[in-house]
């Protein structure tokens, strides 16, 4: 019997996890204006293609904000979630958790570093 509830729970979750998404998109669609197509944001994006307006080298440009998201964003929610566990882990584990936070904490300050000689 305790199987079943667990069953009929992830249904219950796969039925909400379909829903909600498809209603938010569907109430968009609904309340949206209708506004016509603008055929410059439409045309397709060809390397061969002649550009339209100026060009920048967006990789260089955000590289420093994302060496220092990494770090502050995806690896701090790691080590949160590491830190509830690390008694129950291996050693192993545990060690290469922390070289992942230090190699993080280098990318962080080569990233700020970029970000402070370009004066943004």
């Amino acid at each position: 019997m305790y199987l079943l509830y667990n069953y009929i729970a992830l249904v219950f979750f796969v039925i909400v996890a379909i829903f909600v998404p498809y209603s938010f998109l569907l109430t968009a669609k609904l309340l949206r204006r209708n506004i016509p197509a603008n055929p410059v944001k439409n045309a397709p994006y060809e390397s061969a293609a002649a550009t339209i307006g100026a060009n920048r080298d967006v990789i260089n440009d955000y590289l420093p904000f994302f060496l220092i998201f990494i770090p502050f964003e995806v690896v701090s929610m790691i080590l949160v979630f590491w830190s509830s566990s690390a008694r129950s882990i291996s050693l192993n584990s545990n060690i290469l958790i922390i070289g992942l936070a230090v190699i993080s904490l280098l990318f962080a300050l080569v990233g700020y570093k970029f970000i402070r000689g370009k004066n943004v």
